[in-house]
Parts: C-alpha cells; sequence; structure tokens
C-alpha cells in the first residue's frame, strides 16, 4: 500500500514538474523545450508516466505558455521588452519583416519546429497586433504536431539508451534525466554567449 501511494505521488509530482518545466522554458528557466518533451518521452516509455495525461499537459503547457508571450508583447510590458528586443534583432526577422508580417500564419507554425525559434511566433505575433484568434489557430495546430513527434523521438531514444545500462536497474532513468537536464543547461548557455559575443561584435563594428 505504501510502496503504491509512493509511485502515485511521485508520478503526479512528476506532472507537476513537466507542466512547471514546459510553461516557463525559455523564459524563467534556461532550458530548452526539446529537451523537456524528449525526457517526457523517455520517461513514458520508462512507465514513470502516463501518455495521454503528459501529451496534454505538454501542449496545455506551451499553448498558455506562448498566450502569455503573446498577450504580455501585445500590450508592450516590461516584463518582455528584453524578448521583444531580441526577436526582432534576428536577422531572418529585420530582413523579412514585410514577408512574415504578410505570412503571418505560416510563420507561426513554421516557428514551432525551429530550435530555440519558439517566441518568434507569439513575440512577433503581438509586437504587430495579430488577432489573437489568427496567432492561436496556427501556433496551437503546429503545438499539437510538435510536441507529440519529440516526445515520440524520446520514447524511442529510451529503446537504444536501455539496453546500455540495463544491468543499472532503475537508476538508469535517473541519470539518463540528469544527463538530458545538464546537456540541455548547457547547450542552452552556449547558445546564449554565442549571441551575447554576437551582438557585441557587431556594436563594436558599428
Amino acid at each position: 500500500m505504501h510502496d503504491t501511494l509512493f509511485i502515485v505521488s511521485v508520478e503526479h509530482f512528476s506532472y507537476l514538474a513537466i507542466f512547471f518545466f514546459a510553461l516557463f522554458s525559455g523564459t524563467l528557466i534556461p532550458f530548452p523545450e526539446e529537451m523537456i518533451l524528449i525526457i517526457t518521452g523517455y520517461m513514458i516509455k520508462s512507465n514513470l508516466i502516463s501518455t495521454i495525461p503528459a501529451v496534454f499537459i505538454i501542449i496545455m503547457a506551451f499553448v498558455i505558455g506562448d498566450n502569455i508571450v503573446y498577450s504580455l508583447t501585445l500590450k508592450n510590458n516590461k516584463y518582455v521588452s528584453k524578448l521583444i528586443h531580441e526577436v526582432l534583432s534576428l536577422k531572418i526577422i529585420a530582413k523579412r519583416r514585410d514577408f512574415i508580417t504578410k505570412h503571418i500564419g505560416i510563420t507561426v507554425f513554421i516557428c514551432r519546429f525551429i530550435p530555440f525559434l519558439r517566441f518568434v511566433g507569439p513575440v512577433f505575433s503581438g509586437h504587430t497586433k495579430v488577432k489573437h484568434q489568427t496567432f492561436m489557430t496556427y501556433n496551437t495546430l503546429a503545438t499539437f504536431i510538435y510536441a507529440p513527434f519529440l516526445i515520440w523521438v524520446g520514447y524511442f531514444f529510451n529503446e537504444s539508451y536501455a539496453p546500455i545500462v540495463k544491468s543499472i536497474g532503475k537508476v538508469k532513468h535517473v541519470l539518463f534525466i540528469v544527463i538530458l537536464i545538464v546537456a540541455g543547461i548547457f547547450i542552452s548557455r552556449a547558445i546564449d554567449t554565442f549571441l551575447i559575443k554576437k551582438k557585441q561584435d557587431k556594436e563594436i563594428k558599428v
């Protein structure tokens, strides 16, 4: 009975953690959302969490998070001023702004599938005063495709990873998740450092 209660508690905590990380990834939490999805897929394959609740929670967190960013940008809130500047400073945005504005729906949809460009859709949509219904439609549709696909990648990766450390037992799950978390933080920091250095070089040239 105590074992069952413990498992249920851990499972519920996992869902809360997944929701929290997915909701704030890239903003309050410097962690790539791609890693969150892969870890979720791994946990599903390991029977640590159930598929349907996990996928639903991930999609719900992404949609809520993107709508928060969209709404704050629409109101030009000070909390997203840095994010707005970063998005508008991207070369692809600066050079093709008119084209992106004209095809905002496709832009929102495609950016959802490009690593580290999660906020281009909600930020640019909010900044250019795109209708909420338009943003919601394309962003939600993309999320319903994007999230399950990367979760499946994590699910598949579990099958490749498991035989290597089968003798470790349950510890392998913790080991794998820790490795992904460390890798995600490292990648996120590396990209931030690269972008900052590039920006500084650009300012020096000017």
